[in-house]
This record gives structure tokens, sequence and C-alpha cells, in this order.
């Protein structure tokens, strides 16, 4: 008896530290992009041409879909449709979608109000000279933090994506392109819509779980989250700076370089399990080794130490269960081919880190 308590503890410490590290990773992440705020919104001004010229048509057909997809009356008619369909075919799953998507809509749009108006940061349209100014419970326009159209299309999407998970990848695709719109639009500022975007995860989250477990939940969502700002971080960080011959850029390019290298190879080894490979490889070790790999190719000490930082609430969440079983879920040619695309996946992206660095110098 004493034992499992034990146990219970220590997977509470491990469950806790992990969504510390990964709150103190999403809070550099922030820290990391509210320097590209300005700039970049002066940036997507200058997409834009002067008043009475004829403006980009693919641009603002993007931001006007983008707009319309992401307006509450959209999101909840397409929770009413899956609800319908739910009902209709006696299907539990579509009725869940629909009950908790509409849930989740509603929370996060009642939170992302309240925050507004009580931060009332300035929209884009009002920055002058770069400056930024809050004025608490202002009046319109002074509520672009966080991003409405961003948490709501966010908060729709983690459930649909948890409901219908071969589906994920699309559906969540289309709504980053829906959040993403709202900066190109110019509409809101970098850290608008990344706020919008974690307030509706956590929300999603949450709907699609026992209430009482509200708290683990929001904290699951956190850990689970953080690694795709930390990665949309290093992608800002990665396009806007011009290399550096100076220490440590170099260092870290080339140290990124061999870490993901490394990584990658033990990956392969672990997943062909060959009679040589070392008893303490694992595919948790290999991918976390990818991961800092990556984080150091952007040649910035700050976006690596956010990326030790996920690595460690990694690391934190995996102890219940560190042991990985090599024997399943990694046989067959399907399974061959998935290893496979991971690999050519990290070897592209690790491409792109090197050949997009400073292609839009701010």
């Amino acid at each position: 008896m004493a034992l499992s308590r034990f146990a219970i503890h220590d997977s509470r410490f491990t469950r806790v530290a992990a969504v510390l590290f990964s709150v103190s990773a999403l809070i550099l992440v922030f820290v990391g992009l509210w320097e590209w705020d300005v700039p970049l919104t002066r940036f997507v001004r200058s997409l834009y041409p002067p008043v009475g010229s004829i403006p980009n048509p693919w641009l603002i057909q993007f931001s006007d879909i983008g707009d319309r997809l992401g307006k509450g009356e959209s999101l909840v008619i397409l929770s009413l449709a899956l609800l319908a369909i739910g009902y209709g075919l006696k299907h539990t799953q579509w009725k869940d979608a629909g009950r908790q998507s509409l849930i989740a809509h509603g929370l996060s749009a009642l939170i992302a109000n309240i925050l507004k108006h009580a931060i009332g940061r300035p929209r884009p349209k009002f920055m002058h000279a770069g400056n930024l100014e809050f004025s608490p419970a202002a009046g319109s326009g002074w509520d672009s933090f966080p991003s409405g159209h961003a948490a709501a299309a966010i908060s729709v999407a983690t459930v649909l994506a948890i409901k219908f998970p071969r589906a994920r990848w699309p559906i969540l695709a289309a709504a980053v392109a829906i959040a993403a719109s709202r900066i190109l639009r110019g509409s809101h500022y970098l850290t608008d819509v990344a706020g919008g975007a974690a307030l509706g995860c956590v929300m999603g989250v949450i709907a699609t779980h026992p209430w009482r477990e509200w708290l683990s939940s929001a904290g699951m969502a956190v850990c689970r989250m953080t690694p795709f700002f930390v990665a949309a971080l290093a992608l800002v960080w990665t396009i806007v700076h011009i290399p550096s011959e100076a220490w440590p850029f170099q260092q870290l390019l080339w140290g990124g370089l061999l870490l993901t290298l490394a990584g990658l190879v033990g990956h392969v080894l672990w997943t062909v399990q060959l009679s040589w490979c070392p008893a303490w490889l694992s595919g948790s070790l290999a991918r976390g080794l990818v991961g800092l790999g990556l984080g150091m190719t952007t040649g910035s000490l700050f976006v690596t130490t956010i990326v030790l930082l996920v690595c460690a609430a990694h690391w934190w969440n995996g102890l219940p269960g560190q042991i990985e079983p090599l024997a399943e879920g990694h046989v067959g040619l399907w399974a061959a081919m998935v290893e496979g695309l991971f690999v050519a996946a990290m070897l592209l992206v690790l491409v792109a880190s090197y050949a997009l660095k400073g292609i839009v110098p701010m």
C-alpha cells in the first residue's frame, strides 16, 4: 500500500514538473514572439498597395475567407451540423464532436472577450511609431489580445482533431490558416494570434475530457501544444535573422546539424531493432536529440534554451511509463513507411532551416 501511494505521488510530481517546464517554455516563446509584433505588422502593411491601387487578389481572398470561416456564426453552424448528423445517424462520436465543440467554442469566446477588455491592447491600426499602449476597459479597437477568431477556430479544431484523429492534421492546418489570416488581414499582432491559439487549445482539450479533471486536462494541453509554439518561434527566428559569423551562431549551427543527424541515426537504429543496438537507446531519447538539434540550428541560445525546457518536459512526462516496447508498434510495412516519413520530414526541416535563414529580414 505504501509503495502504491509513493508511486501515485511520484507520478503526480512528474506530471507537475512536466507542466512547469512547458509553461516556462511557453512564456519564453511569447517573450520571443513579442519582439516581432511591430516589425511583422509593418511588413504586412507593406504587402498592401497604397489607397487607389489594385490590391493583391490572393492576399485579399485569403484574409476574407479566414475572416468568414473564423466567425462565431460559421463555427456554430459547423457544430450544429455535426450534432444533426450525429442524431440523424445515431452516431455517438459525431454527437459528442458537435456538443463538445460548442462548449469549447463558448468557453474560449467567453474567456477571450474577458481578457480583451481587461488587457485593452490596441489593434494594429492604432499603432503609431511602434508605440504599444494599453487601456483596460477601453472602447472598440482596444481589444486586440487575444484573437477571438484564433481562439474559436483552434478550440473547435482541437475537439474535432481529438474526435476524428485520422483527419486531425488537415483540421488543425485549416484552423492554423484561419489564425494566420488574422495577421495578414492586419487585424491582430503575432502574439494576439498565438495567445488565442493557446487559449483555444486548452479549452478544446478541457471540453473533451471529464470536467472534474479540468486541471489535469489543461496541463496536458499545455504540454502537448508547447512544442508547436516553440516550432513557430524557431521558424520566425530563422526567417528574420540573417546568418552571422559571430559566436555562438556558427557553433550552434554546426552542433545542431551533428546532433540532429545523430538523433536520426539513433531513431533508425531503435526502429529496426538491431541486436547490437544499445539498451539505453530509446525512441524518446532519439526524438529529443533531433528536436534539440533542430533548435540549435536556429543559431540562437534563446531558442535552444526553450527547446531544452521542452525536452525536459517531455522527459518528465515520460517517466511514469519510461520503458518503450520495441516490438510493439514497429512491425510491418505501414510502420516502416511512417518511420521513413518521419526521418524524411526531419531531414527536410533541417535543410529548410539553412535555406530559409534571413529570407524576411526585419
